[in-house]
């Protein structure tokens, strides 16, 4: 996986050197995060939090693709790979498998400069102690074998397909490949094709001697851990590492100052998209943050500059501005996506003129002060969310010093408009971009690599019916079950004086901001019949004016809450998540009501949103993941034009939003809307009791007018079908195969089913299906499978999709139903259960130790009428899971005849059934 694309907070200036301290003694010290330096150099930054269940460890190695050896680009990406496939002491399967029977979430991903290896666990010491153990061996030493490094080419090459045909990204990285002449940060850190294929295992074994080893590596911790007991268990790991010789500097020139716009081209997808660079200092250079400010004054909706100057008038739906920053260099982008039939001469133009008029037009004190308003709440945010401050030291710490972010935020405030218009001006006003063009078509050559060699024949399974059931090592059922009946004792829940469904959970002394979601939920199948149009229209127009404040007004206030607040319409239920920090919560409560219940439905705002609307139905980009996905519908819905649950063509969507009039809004609103019916989920720090009494003011006696009665959907037979249809040009193809099934989550089958499930494709990296495709034929970079029980209605389905090489569907829906066949016929092993019960006892351990994730659970299980106590039932069906029921469920319901298979790409094949 890559990740290239740092936010402007994030990377900042380079640390002055520091001495060497004992492991014990902090080196550096901001709010309670803390530094600690070993005697080899390893860098350790400790943020202990006790309000959270969570752990959060990353271990980030200062070395990226601009570390890959000239004439070998994607080596550090590739090696990343290979990092997960062993070491002297244990296999690639013993390494993955140990780590997910203790519950630990892993990924990694590589960037310019750094490659970052990230987990989440719960907190548990021992866990913490097996993760850092692995972690120092695979400092120490790898695996390095032929077959793996094949293996992981072709994987890496099937990651390069799927990335090419990401339009925006790409035009990005052709935009920094002729900034820096595919050098440096030009070169695509997944590598070039040919260059990939060249890499030896010799080359991987000397990049990682060089690069991987204690100096030149970061770890940090953040969330709930002892710091004594992790400094220990550290030390204990990682001190007896010794340190490689210094790896030769990077020589990396900066690419010349253009005397003439440059402009790129990209023929690819839908789209229409025109794009500027311009390049910006290094991240270690004080004057990025002068121009941070920008990509809220222009791109901000609605006071945004380019806002104002392309999206009013309807040159384009929308814009963007993107401050890019590396340890090396970065670039600033500014983009549009082009109205229908607007004037690509005519959008640049505009580009053009507005980044050139902060010379002459230079920013006010107005628009530099939003900025900072929406810039102020930043430090809140990472201090009270342990994930999202592991990311920022973890990345900041390498691009220059982990406390320069906070050290930013207090400059920032003293920022004044004349330094932001001085840097403005010498940074883009006067500078020359580079311009990217992005238009509709497939006009750019797309490669797709050869086919592997089709491997062996999988071995048959050894599962034998007559194994002996085992208890579900590694976890304790019964206390998982205590702690998540204290967590439902600690919810509040009841209604407001109008029926609505409430849940509190107050968690005194959380630092988090409140987290808030409300579903209002209104009307039935015949009232809402032919009202999928007028329904997202009104739903997406409700924040953009109240009676009492305009759109601006409302997002102004928003950002000086420290607030944030969305709103989703679908069909019959509108979705609004907000958070707060706890004195505000009163105040956004208040604005909310407002919002929801004396919108103004502004005539220009109606206009705005229904053309951009329009356009996106116009011609909509079809990818193939979007492409299988709508052939999948259309061949499983059973729903007529006009019903709320029918999902349109675009082009009948895009006649029934064109119909519809502001008056149709307004009357639709005030028939349909009202909170009876809904829900209200609220966690963090507040009073219970007062926050039920403002909610019963605000909310308790707004009533919908329409009849309502819940739709559940029912299963139905769906007639088996391999299907390819054609998507948008693109390297690779997407595939979905699916068996509908009629099951509700309160059967006593459910349970096994998820375990089928869970064995057959949950993890691209570990599952039947993963090794199969991914590991060992290498067609597919991330397959996996899903599955749906509800706990309502018995419409049940299991899913398994991915990508793979253009031309190769039929392949590769070969080799799923094969797997789905064989894990039918031969069921699975004891050993394949016992680790699937700790695996997904494991990750629901991790998910009742967070508490967004447990708010997230509180909504869905209050439209169910259940309480988390439905989890404890769970649990014990998954502890009593057997062999012998997963093997003859799987044989009842893993039917190979009976699967819809839809293959996407750009060159469809035949079209036959079963």
């Amino acid at each position: 996986m890559v990740r290239f694309i740092v936010s402007a907070w994030l990377v900042l200036v380079a640390m002055p050197g520091l001495v060497q301290a004992d492991t014990r003694q902090p080196v550096m010290a901001v709010e309670h995060i803390a530094e600690y330096r070993l005697a080899n150099g390893l860098t350790v930054i400790l943020a202990p939090d006790s309000s959270v269940g969570t752990l959060n460890v990353d271990l980030v190695y200062r070395s990226g693709s601009l570390a890959d050896p000239q004439g070998r680009s994607g080596t550090a990406h590739l090696l990343e790979h290979l990092m997960f496939k062993g070491t002297p002491q244990r296999s690639g399967e013993q390494l993955t498998d140990g780590l997910r029977q203790r519950g630990i979430q892993f990924n990694a991903t590589t960037s310019y400069d750094r490659t970052r290896y990230s987990a989440v666990l719960s907190d548990d010491p021992q866990a913490l102690d097996y993760l850092l153990a692995l972690e120092a061996e695979r400092m120490t030493a790898l695996r390095f074998e032929p077959a793996a490094l094949q293996a992981e080419t072709e994987v890496v090459l099937r990651e390069m397909e799927r990335a090419q045909g990401q339009a925006l990204p790409a035009l990005t990285q052709q935009l920094l490949a002729a900034s820096w002449q595919d050098q440096g940060y030009g070169r695509p850190v997944l590598g070039h094709r040919d260059e990939l294929r060249r890499i030896s295992l010799d080359e991987l074994r000397r990049f990682h001697a060089l690069h991987y080893h204690p100096a030149n590596a970061v770890l940090v911790l953040t969330g709930k851990f002892d710091k004594a007991a992790a400094l220990a268990t550290i030390d204990r790991h990682f001190a007896p590492l010794r340190s490689t010789a210094e790896a030769p500097a990077l020589v990396l020139t900066e690419p010349a100052a253009a005397q003439a716009p440059v402009t790129v081209e990209l023929k690819q997808g839908k789209q229409w998209v025109v794009a500027l660079s311009y390049p910006l200092p290094a991240a270690a250079d004080e004057r990025n943050l002068a121009v941070s400010v920008l990509a809220d004054a222009l791109a901000g909706e609605p006071h945004g500059r380019l806002y104002q100057a392309l999206v009013v008038p309807g040159h384009a739906s929308a814009v963007y501005a993107v401050q890019q920053v590396f340890g090396r260099g970065g670039h600033y982008l500014f983009g549009a996506l082009l109205e229908h039939e607007a004037s690509r001469e005519t959008v640049q133009r505009i580009l053009l003129e507005q980044v050139k008029l902060l010379a002459t037009q230079p920013l006010s004190a107005a628009e530099l002060q939003r900025s900072k308003t929406v810039a102020a709440h930043s430090k809140a945010q990472w201090l009270s969310n342990p994930a999202l401050l592991s990311s920022v030291l973890a990345e900041s710490a390498v691009a220059g010093g982990w406390s320069l972010p906070f050290q930013r935020l207090e400059r920032l405030a003293q920022l004044d408009v004349q330094t932001v218009s001085v840097q403005n001006r010498a940074l883009l006003a006067e500078a020359v971009p580079v311009i990217g063009h992005l238009a509709a078509g497939s006009g750019a050559a797309v490669a797709v690599s050869e086919p592997p060699p089709r491997p062996v024949a999988p071995a048959a399974s050894t599962a034998a019916a007559t194994e002996p059931a085992q208890p579900v090592a590694g976890v304790d059922v019964p206390a998982f079950n205590q702690r998540i009946m204290a967590i439902e004792n600690g919810i509040t829940r009841g209604s407001l004086n109008n029926g609505m469904k409430v849940a509190l959970r107050p968690l005194p002394g959380s630092a988090r901001p409140v987290q808030g979601t409300l579903n209002l939920r209104f009307g039935d199948l015949e009232s809402l019949w032919g009202q999928r149009a007028v329904a997202e229209l009104a739903g997406t127009l409700l924040i953009r004016g109240s009676q009492h404040s305009s759109y601006q007004q409302i997002v102004d206030r928003v950002n000086q809450l420290g607030a944030g607040l969305s709103v989703v319409p679908h069909g019959g239920v509108l979705t609004v998540r907000f958070q707060s920090p706890k004195q505000n919560l009163p105040e956004l409560l208040a604005l909310l009501a407002e919002v929801l219940r004396q919108p103004s439905f502004p005539a220009e705002g109606f206009d705005q949103i229904k053309r951009q609307r329009l356009q996106a139905l116009r011609s909509p980009a079809e990818p193939p993941a979007a492409a299988a996905s709508r052939a999948l519908r259309q061949h499983t819905e059973r729903y007529a034009p006009g019903d709320i649950r029918h999902h349109p063509a675009p082009d009948q969507m895009y006649q029934a939003v064109e119909a519809v009039s502001r008056d149709q809004v307004l009357a639709f609103y005030q028939k349909f809307y009202g909170t009876q019916h809904g829900e209200l989920a609220l966690s963090g720090d507040f009073d219970a009791e007062q926050v039920q009494a403002q909610l019963n003011t605000l909310f308790g006696d707004w009533l919908s007018q329409a009849p309502y009665q819940r739709i559940v959907p029912r299963h139905e037979p769906v007639a088996a079908l391999r299907q390819h249809v054609k998507s948008d040009p693109a390297p690779s193809g997407h595939f979905i195969g699916r068996l509908h099934f009629a099951a509700n989550g309160s059967d006593e089958d459910a349970a096994a089913l998820f375990v089928i499930e869970h064995i057959l494709g949950r993890h691209p990296l570990a599952s039947r299906l993963g090794k199969r495709l991914r590991e060992r034929e290498q067609l597919s970079y991330d397959l996996r499978s899903s599955i749906r029980i509800p706990a309502a209605g018995d419409a049940a389905w299991l899913s398994i999709q991915g990508d793979y090489p253009a031309g190769q569907g039929a392949r590769l829906a070969d080799i799923v139903a094969e797997e789905v066949r064989l894990l039918a016929t031969s069921g699975i092993s004891q050993a394949e259960l016992s680790l699937a019960k700790q695996t997904i006892l494991g990750e629901r351990q991790r998910v009742m130790a967070d508490d967004q994730s447990i708010h997230n659970l509180l909504v869905g299980q209050m439209s169910e009428n259940v309480t988390l106590a439905a989890w404890v039932t769970r649990n014990d069906a998954f502890a009593a899971v057997t062999q012998e029921q997963v093997n003859t469920l799987a044989r009842r319901y893993l039917e190979v005849p009976r699967m819809t298979e839809i293959m996407a790409d750009a060159k469809p094949e035949s079209t036959s059934s079963h």
